[in-house]
């Protein structure tokens, strides 16, 4: 059984674009060095505008809370964090199961 955990945050206007480009320059790097690569990181077009998702894979919520513990040690994740956290009005995480797998 895997797992998969969407992150959601809803960003104060104007500021996806902004979200992004920190992402790039400081915090993608750190996060894929300790979660690996994303499933999937997006912004919103329609309907709800201003939002981010990412999702990310598990093997198990142990291994997801090892990853998370290492990440949130690494002085450039939370460098990109402190930037960041401004930028943000709601966070959503989701833990999803995949049923097709035994």
């Amino acid at each position: 059984m895997s797992f998969v955990e969407m992150r959601h945050y809803r960003l104060k206007v104007g500021a996806p674009e902004r979200w992004v480009k920190e992402y790039f320059e400081k915090g993608y790097e750190a996060q894929r060095k300790y979660l690996g690569e994303p499933v999937g990181y997006y912004t919103t077009e329609f309907g709800g505008i201003n939002e981010i998702y990412h999702l990310w894979r598990y093997d198990t919520l142990e291994e997801r809370a090892q990853k998370r513990k290492a990440l949130f040690e690494d002085p450039q994740w939370l460098e990109f964090v402190r930037e960041i956290a401004p930028l943000v009005e709601i966070q959503e995480n989701v833990m999803l199961r995949d049923i097709f797998e035994s």
